[in-house]
């Protein structure tokens, strides 16, 4: 069965907007949420999209993404977890994937770490992204005491396009550290 989504820009018109924040707030650490309202600010911007994903009425899942010329980084990816595991999270890919086609796509997740309580967590989501056509940049960005792995539509990644994008989301107040790595 193909999954035809429908994406719909984000705001709290929509009668599924408390459960578009409930998702969110289940699928990222608190450390990793940016609250709502500064969300909605900085998707004010044509660069930014904050897309909810719909399979006909059915709330699918959504994504946060900014883009330059060359580039799109995705900040928040998220399945509703209800219904996860049922081929929303390629299909939402693809759909980013398709609406972005001349571009290369990045995003951040979890590193490969075998000491960390999430590890089994951490290799499913590595595989999930592999799987859907990204590969790993060998990159990795710090962000406080937090680092994260970047992974890429495609080997010839950038740093410099990837930081620009950050930096455009930030309104250029905040610049990555960013290092490679061996895993």
């Amino acid at each position: 069965m193909e999954i035809k989504l429908k994406a719909v820009a984000v705001s709290k018109k929509l009668k599924e907007y408390k459960e578009i924040k409930s998702v969110m707030c289940r699928a990222f650490p608190q450390n990793e949420q940016i609250p709502m309202w500064l969300l909605h600010i900085l998707a004010i911007r044509k660069s930014v999209e904050f897309s909810a994903y719909y399979d006909e009425d059915l709330f699918c899942g959504i994504s946060y993404t900014v883009s330059n010329e060359e580039f799109v980084f995705i900040l928040y990816l998220a399945v509703n977890d209800k219904i996860r595991s049922k081929g929303y999270g390629s299909a939402i890919l693809q759909c980013i994937k398709q609406r972005f086609s001349n571009k290369a796509i990045a995003l951040n997740i979890e590193p490969l770490d075998p000491k960390s309580d999430n590890y089994a967590q951490r290799i499913k989501r590595f595989e999930f992204y592999l799987k859907n056509g990204f590969v790993d940049t060998h990159c990795q960005i710090s962000d406080n005491s937090d680092n994260y792995q970047i992974l890429a539509t495609t080997k010839q990644f950038s740093i410099k396009e990837y930081k620009l994008a950050i930096k455009q989301l930030s309104f250029g107040l905040y610049s990555p550290q960013i290092k490679e790595h061996t895993n």
